[in-house]
């Protein structure tokens, strides 16, 4: 009888051990969460980033001059920056590591602060294509969805509105062209995957300046027969539209308008294409603020999502510190004028990470993730800037481009498309 116990324990013990070797290999080749019915078992390992101690003695880094002190008066231009896939851990370790604990990001250096709601009609965690349509048009729409409700009435985005009352429009992102957020801001369409009509209608969208990639190396742009054959057709089809198309990065700085830039992969690898966000995004600025009427800019940096999902730090923090550059670049450049509104937020968070551990003397910081896919946490947003005191508390998606058009002064906005035109 007094061996029954170890007979029992024994058993137990080795599967015990056999289970936790099971999930360590799985773990480590296979993925990091096992799903059994509605057990999920998740591991990880936590990544490790450089750290700088806080200068000694420690002090509160001095803010730029108020925004307020700028004189009241509607902005003349815009430029939204979405940090795809940017949430507030993001923003948070960059803070920390890019700098050093208490430092202050460019995108950070302002007043005007508010959270974002992220939740779209069908799902509390959004994708791309159905937060930028919440941005662009100030309605909520269904996954995968670009400028159209969930029944498939296109609603008005923002560029349409600024173009009817004579400012230009241009997008820069280091992702493909035609990926959902830029997409959404240019065009109507069903499914964020359907590439070949995104390009199209984006040829024809009146758009003054697209900078962006080719998507060559993207497995569902490869897909996409009819993309790809137009892709090759670039130079033609967009010649026939009116755009001076360019391939070569080195040549953004001589570019001019109307523009069609398709980049190839950058050779790092990856879902990122073109010289980096800040060198485009000055070109963009100086060749839209030529339009005496103004300007509405769309920027978006994919890095920060892509090694999101991979949960891969060092990358991660490389597109914030990309991201942070083109965002002080733009401030520098409109900083003169005073007349330009600029927006820092996210279309929703990527793979959550918290720094769980920063020792000074052992110089590391331990980051963990929640999970490697999009999450529905709160997003944050920074406003500089003519009408960035409009930003502030808790905001819905659905109020970002409207709260940039009431900036602007344009309307009628949001407002669904004239259904004689569709």
């Amino acid at each position: 009888m007094g061996f029954r116990p170890v007979r029992f324990l024994i058993p137990a013990l080795v599967t015990l051990v056999t289970l936790a070797i099971a999930l360590f290999i799985f773990s480590f080749f296979g993925g990091k969460e096992l799903v059994i019915g509605d057990l999920v078992l998740r591991t990880q390992r936590g990544s490790s980033y450089p750290l700088q101690a806080p200068p000694s003695p420690v002090s509160t880094p001095s803010r730029s001059p108020s925004r307020h002190d700028l004189q009241a008066r509607d902005a003349r231009n815009m430029i939204l920056f979405i940090g795809d896939g940017m949430g507030l851990g993001h923003v948070s370790a960059a803070s920390d590591l890019l700098i050093y604990p208490g430092g202050t990001l460019a995108m950070t250096d302002t007043e005007h602060i508010a959270f974002v709601r992220t939740w779209v009609m069908d799902n509390l965690t959004p994708d791309s294509a159905s937060a930028g349509t919440a941005f662009a048009t100030g309605f909520k729409t269904r996954t995968k969805a670009v400028g159209v409700l969930e029944d498939g009435r296109e609603v008005r985005n923002l560029f349409e509105v600024a173009r009817d009352q004579g400012l230009a429009t241009g997008i820069v992102t280091t992702s493909g062209v035609v990926d959902a957020t830029p997409a959404s801001f240019t065009v109507h369409v069903a499914w964020r995957d359907d590439y070949h009509e995104i390009f199209e209608k984006m040829l024809a969208s009146g758009t003054e300046l697209m900078i962006g990639g080719d998507w060559t190396r993207f497995s569902k742009a490869q897909k996409n027969r009819e993309y790809l054959d137009l892709l090759a057709r670039a130079e033609e089809i967009g010649s026939d539209h009116g755009y001076h198309v360019i391939r070569d990065p080195a040549s953004i700085v001589t570019a001019e308008l109307p523009l069609l830039a398709l980049f190839p992969p950058r050779p790092k690898g990856g879902n990122s294409h073109g010289p980096p966000l800040a060198v485009s995004v000055l070109r963009a600025v100086e060749l839209l603020r030529e339009n005496p009427a103004g300007f509405v800019l769309l920027v978006e940096c994919e890095i920060i999502d892509e090694f999101g999902h991979h949960n891969d730090i060092d990358m991660v923090m490389e597109g914030m510190r990309e991201l942070d550059d083109a965002v002080k670049v733009a401030l520098e450049a409109t900083q003169s004028s005073g007349d330009t509104l600029i927006v820092v937020t996210a279309d929703h968070d990527t793979g959550t990470p918290s720094i769980v551990d920063g020792d000074y003397e052992e110089g590391r910081a331990i980051v963990r993730w929640a999970t490697g896919d999009h999450s529905s946490q709160w997003l944050p947003l920074f406003a500089f800037g003519p009408g960035a005191e409009l930003f502030s508390g808790v905001l819905d998606n659905t109020e970002v481009g409207v709260l940039a058009a009431q900036a602007l002064g344009l309307g009628p906005f949001p407002e669904l498309a004239d259904s004689d035109e569709n």
